[in-house]
């Protein structure tokens, strides 16, 4: 390893949601690989969740990159969403995989990520991580898509430049494999047989993380099952339904109607809804309470 290579993630401020649309977090995507190309790193692995994210990327210092990164979020999200501030956590939490093992540990937990948090069955259907991009040629993937983005191709929402040779689809989105260092990802597997047997199994600290769950008796805790609505859904539905206006312009009255709206209509928890509305769950369940 020439370079170091860091585990990063990123938390939502009090767990909110930092993407609200499947649109949020592709932009991100996007964001990542363009900077990723300006700052020189080398991305191994990526998952996104609705208010929270986890990369694995190779570089000497990742302070710049994700400054550079997260401030170009930071300032879509806002001009999108109409809100102010600082999106996610002001400070990242970074570990350093100086051994082949722990790299292959935190590939296996960034690319389950999404398994693990009960928001999809299998890493290869959750379309926010970098799964499906790793041994292509062994699945015989081909990206007909895509083409060159050539000389003078603008990041959408961004005045940012699109290297050349990343490849881009008819809606200006980059694809991470352009970007992704997939063949080190690749070598540390070895085989694409290795590969799926580690990424479809539950790991030793899942398992544990069941049996305590269970153990402690949550209520409505079902073992192996996912959530029926993700929060990344529910905040589609809830944009689509307010429109044109914004979810950071309801007011208190109206956050709590809505929750009540989104309660009734659908499968969802309490804390789901006061991470998509930036509201304490005690403080929305109190307000909810009230007549």
């Amino acid at each position: 390893m020439k370079r170091k290579i860091w585990h990063i993630s990123v938390q939502g401020n009090g767990r909110q949601s930092m993407f609200l649309t499947n649109g949020d977090i592709l932009h991100a995507i996007n964001l990542l690989g363009v900077f990723s190309a300006y700052y020189d790193v080398d991305v191994l692995a990526y998952a996104f969740m609705s208010n929270h994210f986890h990369l694995i990327i190779q570089c000497e210092d990742p302070q710049y990159f994700m400054k550079a990164f997260r401030l170009s979020y930071t300032k879509y999200h806002n001009s999108v969403h109409n809100v102010t501030g600082s999106v996610g956590s002001r400070s990242f939490r970074v570990g350093l995989l100086n051994t082949r093992e722990k790299l292959i540990e935190k590939l296996i937990y960034v690319i389950r990520n999404s398994v693990r948090h009960k928001l999809q069955s299998h890493p290869y259907v959750d379309p926010y991580n970098s799964v499906k991009y790793y041994f292509a040629e062994d699945q015989c993937v081909k990206w007909q898509d895509y083409k060159p983005a050539g000389q003078n191709s603008r990041l959408i929402h961004s005045h940012k430049m699109i290297p050349q040779h990343f490849l881009i689809n008819k809606n200006g989105h980059i694809l991470p494999r352009s970007f992704l260092n997939f063949r080190k990802v690749e070598a540390c597997f070895q085989s694409y047989a290795q590969f799926m047997r580690l990424i479809s199994n539950p790991t030793e600290k899942e398992l544990a993380e069941e049996d305590a769950r269970q153990h402690e008796g949550k209520r409505n805790y079902v073992r192996n099952t996912c959530v029926t609505i993700t929060d990344l859904q529910l905040s589609e539905k809830i944009i689509n339904d307010i429109k044109p206006r914004s979810i950071a312009s309801l007011s208190d009255s109206e956050v709590v109607a809505m929750a009540r709206y989104c309660k009734n209509k659908y499968p969802v928890s309490l804390r789901q809804l006061s991470r998509i509305f930036a509201v304490p769950e005690s403080t929305l369940r109190l307000r909810m309470r009230k007549r």
